[in-house]
This record gives C-alpha cells, sequence and structure tokens, in this order.
C-alpha cells in the first residue's frame, strides 16, 4: 500500500505511532462516552447537540490558539505540553457521572486536541523531505481512516458489554503515556524562520486571513470546507438517534456503521496517492466535494442497514481521498511560514459551522424529528455545492497548477 521508506524516517515513524496511539485512545473514549451521554440523558438528542457544540467549541478555541502559537514555539514541545494537559483531564472521567460535567470535561480535551493537530501536521512538513511528503500524507489520511473504524466499533463493543466507561478511560490515558514516551525520543531541529516574529498572536492570525483572500483557490478550499462542516455539523449528532429512529438498530450497530465508514476511508486514503497521478489536488478536491453533495441526500433515505452502511462506506472513500488531497494541497503551495496558521484556518472552517450545527440541533432536536432535520440539511447542501461549482473561484482551482514551495531541507529527518 505504502512504500516502506516513510517509516525508515524514525522522526517521521515516532510521530506517527504518536498520532495513531492517542488517536485511537480519543476515538474509543469518544464513542463510548457519547453513548454513555444518551443514556444518562434519557436518550436526549438535543443534548447530542449541546455535546457536540460544546465540543467543537473548545476545539475552535485550541484550533486558533494552536495556528500561532505552533508557528511561535518548539513544535515538539508544544505537542508534549497537550499530551501532558490531556491526562488529568482524561482522569477525572472516572470520578465524574454528571451530564454537564461530562460535556464540560470533554471540551477541555477538545481544547489541548484543537492545538495539538495544526502543530502535528506542520511538524510532518518539516520533517519530512519534499519528494516524499504526498505518501506521508496518505499515510496519515489512510491511518486516520483505520482509527475512525476501529475506534467507534471498539468504543460501541467496550460500552455495551461493559455498560461503562472506565476500561475505556483506563485505555486512553495509557495511549497519551504511549505517545509521551515516543515524542520524547523524536530527534527535532526546527526550521530557521524566514522572517522575525514582532506581532501579537493576533495579529498572525489577521496576516493568515490575509494570506487566503488573496489567493482565490485557497478561499475556495476554505468556504467549501465551511459548507461540509455545517453538514457534517448537523449529521454527526444525530447519527445515533437516526440508527435506533430510522435504521431500528442498537448501541453496537452504531460501531459497525462507524467502521464501514472507517473502511471506506481505509481505501480512500491508499488510493489517493494513484489519484493523484491522473488528477491535480485541486481536482481531487472539487470532485470529492460534488460526490458528498450528491451522497447525504441519498444515504438518509435508505432505510435498509446493510445498504445504508454500503453507501457510508463510498462516503467514507470520498472524504478520505478529500482530506488526503487537501494536505497535499496544502503541502504542496502554502510557504512553511503560513502553513501552521492556514492548518489551523482549515481546522477553524470546519469546526465553526459545526459548533453552529450542532447548537441548531440542541434547539430544534425534540421539535422537529431526525428525518425531517436531515432532509432539510441535506437539500440545502446540495443546492449550495451546485451554485458554487460554477464561481470564479471553483474553477480557480479546478485549473491552479501547482508551484511547489520552499522548505528548509536542515530539518529534514534521516534514515
Amino acid at each position: 500500500m505504502f512504500n516502506s521508506k516513510i517509516l525508515k524516517l524514525p522522526n517521521y515513524r515516532r510521530l506517527y505511532l504518536a498520532g495513531l496511539s492517542s488517536e485511537l485512545g480519543s476515538f474509543i473514549t469518544d464513542s463510548a462516552l457519547m453513548l454513555f451521554l444518551f443514556h444518562i440523558t434519557n436518550d436526549d438528542k438535543s443534548f447530542m447537540g449541546i455535546n457536540r457544540a460544546v465540543f467543537l467549541l473548545f476545539l475552535t478555541l485550541g484550533s486558533l490558539l494552536g495556528g500561532a502559537l505552533g508557528e511561535r514555539y518548539d513544535r515538539k514541545k508544544l505537542l508534549l505540553f497537550c499530551e501532558f494537559a490531556r491526562i488529568p483531564i482524561v482522569a477525572c472521567l472516572f470520578f465524574v457521572s454528571n451530564a454537564w460535567s461530562l460535556v464540560f470535561l470533554n471540551g477541555l480535551i477538545a481544547l489541548f486536541t484543537g492545538i495539538f493537530k495544526p502543530a502535528r501536521q506542520t511538524l510532518v512538513n518539516d520533517i519530512v523531505p519534499s519528494d516524499q511528503i504526498r505518501e506521508a500524507n496518505s499515510l496519515f489520511g489512510t491511518t486516520f481512516a483505520i482509527i475512525h473504524m476501529l475506534g467507534p466499533l471498539i468504543g460501541a463493543g467496550l460500552y455495551a458489554s461493559l455498560n461503562g466507561i472506565t476500561e475505556v478511560v483506563i485505555f486512553d490515558l495509557l495511549t497519551y503515556f504511549l505517545g509521551i514516551y515516543l515524542l520524547v525520543r523524536m530527534s527535532y531541529k526546527a526550521p530557521e524562520k524566514t522572517t522575525p516574529i514582532k506581532q501579537s498572536m493576533g495579529g498572525d492570525i489577521i496576516e493568515g486571513l490575509h494570506f487566503v483572500w488573496k489567493r482565490a483557490e485557497l478561499r475556495c478550499v476554505l468556504v467549501n470546507t465551511i459548507l461540509l462542516g455545517a453538514g457534517i455539523g448537523i449529521l454527526i449528532p444525530l447519527l445515533l438517534p437516526f440508527i435506533k429512529e430510522i435504521l431500528n438498530k442498537g448501541d453496537f450497530h452504531y460501531g459497525i456503521f462507524m467502521a464501514a465508514f472507517g473502511l471506506g476511508g481505509v481505501i480512500g486514503g491508499a488510493i489517493t496517492g494513484k489519484l493523484s497521478k491522473s488528477f491535480s489536488s485541486g481536482k481531487l478536491i472539487l470532485i470529492c466535494v460534488g460526490l458528498e453533495a450528491l451522497i447525504f441526500p441519498l444515504w438518509m433515505r435508505i432505510s435498509n442497514f446493510e445498504l445504508n452502511c454500503l453507501v457510508i462506506f463510498f462516503w467514507g472513500i470520498v472524504v478520505f481521498v478529500r482530506i488526503t488531497s487537501q494536505l497535499n494541497y496544502m503541502s504542496e503551495t502554502v510557504e512553511t511560514g503560513f502553513l501552521t496558521r492556514i492548518h489551523s484556518l482549515l481546522d477553524l472552517c470546519f469546526i465553526v459551522p459545526n459548533v453552529g450545527a450542532g447548537i441548531l440541533i440542541g434547539i430544534i432536536g425534540n421539535r422537529l424529528s431526525t428525518f425531517e432535520i436531515l432532509h432539510w440539511a441535506s437539500l440545502i447542501f446540495l443546492i449550495t455545492i451546485v451554485l458554487r461549482m460554477f464561481l470564479p473561484e471553483t474553477r480557480k482551482l479546478w485549473t491552479s497548477e501547482i508551484k511547489q514551495v520552499y522548505r528548509d531541507p536542515n530539518s529534514f529527518d534521516k534514515n
């Protein structure tokens, strides 16, 4: 599936394994915690929206901080700080059973996850030679898909069999300790900054926004991400109610459902490298966005569980081709001095509308049926994406030619 050379780079291998372990633990815990919350709130889907909104609000704040902090401080030390910070917060889950307290703790975990993610992705670009960056991004994308597949399946399975989250939390804590061990063993030399930092973190964020505004094709990627974030923000809190109310299945079937999506993601991440030989990253992004707009209204109208899983499997392929292509596009076209901020903005463009959608579900979740909410959300999403396909910035992304940016080779990993 991948050239073994990429994992022979020792620093990249440690960073990859650290991300793999901690994110797997987080996905397992998040799935079990969501089921736990759904049960202790008497299957209140409005509370699912509130939980999602709080989680993403903290994640948004973390992403804002992470983009600016990643430009100012040693990125390896920043990742270690986030790993250490999450350990006592996760440990508090042993002692809390109140729904609002669980939501708050989940939000605090999201805060440090938000700081962690843009710094880690920029660190990948720091240490991986430019001619191997597509392979590195594909491996991260495929691994994230595997986590998407295994995490909910294991989390739902453990919760259904144990009817609690204690064992899940223990596993999550162990993954953070493993991540710390691997990060400490990295020998990382930060690349030289091309310009000295003279402005505030707020100024850094504004400068990043100006950079995006000047590039129409990059602006197209971010605006489409906002729309995708809104659609997914409505979909995620309603997945469990959808499985129970429309598909008439239980908790463990939620894990199977998410595993089907993750399995599709594994294939999507794996085939992106081959697809990128025939299509530019910009074309792949737009093709996938168009397919997602068509899949959403189709998927929510299928009431057969097995057929629904087949559609969500294909959706997983499309999503992870898009995610990996976006990583490739940023790696190839964004200068090092802006890269962490652009990754942070990309996260924000997905997260902020997620927050708004979660709040919306919290308001209307018990006033409209699950089917009605998904019906209108999918139609609005489809119409908006179709209209955007005719805009000049979309044509710019479709026809753009990649101009490889310069990376400081002194920070590259070596066998």
